[in-house]
């Protein structure tokens, strides 16, 4: 397993992917069809989360840059890569309880990748991707129907 240190450029990339996440979100949310028919509890949630991804973004390009993730076994590649998938299944929402766990996932990666911890990190990104995953499997299921 090899270092990665998150340059600038690295941090700033995927803050992008965290924001686009937070506006997909918001998109959703505020649309007007979609306002009316979610129930007012997913509704809070959901808000709730659209403002932590934004915040979240917004932390990771002061709080990550220079971070050492130390015998990292996935690469910023992989990171992008996860968050953008985790970005795109948000923009085609069609299950808010699912919706929620992809977002709930997303957090979790970016609360945990200014540590370094390469084992928290893995743990994180196994999650988002299991979740973008789930939320693939079970469209692509819906689709077929």
């Amino acid at each position: 397993m090899s270092n990665i240190t998150l340059s600038a450029d690295d941090a700033l990339k995927l803050s992008a992917q965290f924001r686009g996440a937070s506006t997909a979100l918001g998109d959703y949310l505020y649309a007007p069809d979609n306002w009316a028919r979610i129930p007012e509890p997913d509704r809070a949630t959901l808000q709730s989360l659209e403002v932590t991804l934004l915040n979240v973004a917004s932390d990771l390009v002061t709080r990550a840059v220079g971070v050492i993730i130390e015998d990292a076994g996935q690469s910023v590649a992989d990171l992008l890569e996860a968050t953008g998938q985790a970005r795109d299944a948000i923009k085609t929402i069609d299950n808010i309880t699912r919706a929620i766990t992809v977002v709930t996932a997303m957090i979790g990666l970016a609360a945990i990748i200014p540590t370094g911890s390469a084992g928290g990190i893995a743990a994180a990104l196994k999650n988002l991707q299991s979740a973008v995953k789930g939320e693939q499997t079970a469209k692509a299921r819906k689709a077929k129907a």
